[in-house]
């Protein structure tokens, strides 16, 4: 089953990364442009997302390790789909607040359990390998994805969220049939439905996390980054729209535009994920020292945007932040992975995934205000200073095990 479970994990990746890129090209020029939402508004449609995702982490995590994380991963697609149809649906800044429950309900459902099906059905040595192919295969599918997002908002911004919801619910009804699940043990019947051993999961995961350091210090790392990262990216796209402003030599739509800046990053991203495969190794201390690094200089970028006064400056910053953020996600969930055991993985990561919630619920509504009274630039310093803490954090981290 490992070569099936392999091949459907790199279907199931490719194929989300590309619906939701052609969803994420026109998601936010969507709520600027149509729905007409301010800096405010739009880091409050996040925060209202994280808080979301923060209450149903756990108990989806817990539901992954104790029915099935395959049903938790047909479930989350599918409700990621029906959540960007709610939010053209609705139309307005009230549904789009809505429709984040429904998107955080997918994603909360998929988090942990996706690379908790992989590790078991393949195994823990063969994950980091698998990973960084799929970051690579990932940047293809966004390619795609932004193709395909690009030429269907010629004919309205609302229609790529339409055809990628759609396509989520398909791809979740596809998964359905194809995923196996050999590697996990569900509980017996009589105790799917029992609060106890719901309990007796979490209260096992807690344990592991309090058993040592280094977890809580990644419990840690997750809150920092989440409050860091929620700013930029509810307000980037609005920072070059509004106080950098797009170039008019082409003639380009602000779609065909971000569409292409997109692109862009995606093939930075592609490149980094490259370098860091070349670079990662199978050894924790390895893994902390490139972390250490990329969070180092995903600080910087966050300055340097916030600095830059021309546009080409600018995409310089957003490439280096977003290569440094896509390369850093494999390193991270392979390090995650080593230090956790089977029974508790899905409920671990999801408490990982909690953590960053709680980060972007704490730190969204700050730089939200602070990018309403001091402007967008601002916002950039602040999630730049959320991120020095973090360093200090890893290096002291990577002293204890030498």
């Amino acid at each position: 089953m490992q070569p099936q479970a392999r091949l459907i994990y790199l279907i199931l990746e490719f194929s989300s990364r590309l619906l939701l890129s052609c969803i994420f090209t026109a998601s936010m020029l969507y709520r600027i442009q149509v729905l007409g939402l301010d800096p405010l508004q739009l880091v409050l449609v996040g925060t209202v997302l994280e808080a979301a995702a923060f209450s149903l982490e756990i108990p989806t995590g817990v539901i992954a390790d104790v029915y099935s994380r395959r049903l938790s991963v047909v479930l989350g697609i599918a409700f990621l789909g029906l959540g960007a149809l709610s939010e053209v649906w609705l139309g307005s800044f009230i549904g789009s607040l809505l429709a984040q429950v429904v998107w955080a309900l997918g994603y909360a459902l998929i988090s942990g359990a996706t690379e908790a099906w992989i590790t078991d059905e393949i195994g823990v040595e063969a994950v980091e390998p698998l990973f960084l192919k799929a970051a690579q295969l990932n940047s293809i599918a966004s390619l795609v994805g932004i193709g395909v997002g690009v030429l269907l908002a010629k004919l309205g911004l609302r229609w790529p969220m339409i055809s990628g919801g759609v396509g989520l619910v398909g791809l979740a009804l596809g998964m359905r049939w194809l995923m196996p699940e050999t590697g996990f043990a569900r509980a017996p019947a009589t105790e799917r439905q029992s609060w106890g051993r719901f309990g007796a999961t979490f209260s096992h995961g807690w344990q592991a996390v309090r058993g040592q350091p280094v977890l809580m210090s990644l419990l840690l790392i997750s809150a920092i980054a989440g409050a860091a990262s929620e700013g930029y990216d509810r307000l980037w796209e609005a920072h070059l729209l509004t106080t950098i402003g797009l170039p008019t030599w082409l003639n380009w739509q602000p779609v065909t535009w971000f569409g292409a800046i997109a692109a862009l990053e995606t093939l930075a991203s592609l490149l980094a994920v490259s370098v860091i495969k070349r670079l990662a190794s199978n050894t924790s201390e390895r893994s902390m020292w490139l972390l250490r690094w990329q969070y180092g200089m995903l600080a910087v970028g966050l300055l340097g945007l916030a600095l830059a006064q021309q546009f080409a400056i600018a995409l310089f910053w957003i490439m280096l932040i977003r290569m440094l953020r896509q390369s850093i996600q494999p390193l991270y969930s392979a390090w995650l992975n080593r230090l956790i055991e089977s029974r508790s993985r899905a409920t671990i990561i999801s408490m990982t995934s909690q953590a960053d919630a709680f980060g972007q619920i704490l730190g969204g509504p700050i730089i939200g205000l602070i990018a309403s009274r001091m402007g967008l630039p601002a916002a950039f310093v602040a999630a730049s200073c959320c991120l020095w803490p973090m360093l200090v954090l890893l290096r002291r981290r990577q002293l204890i095990q030498q």
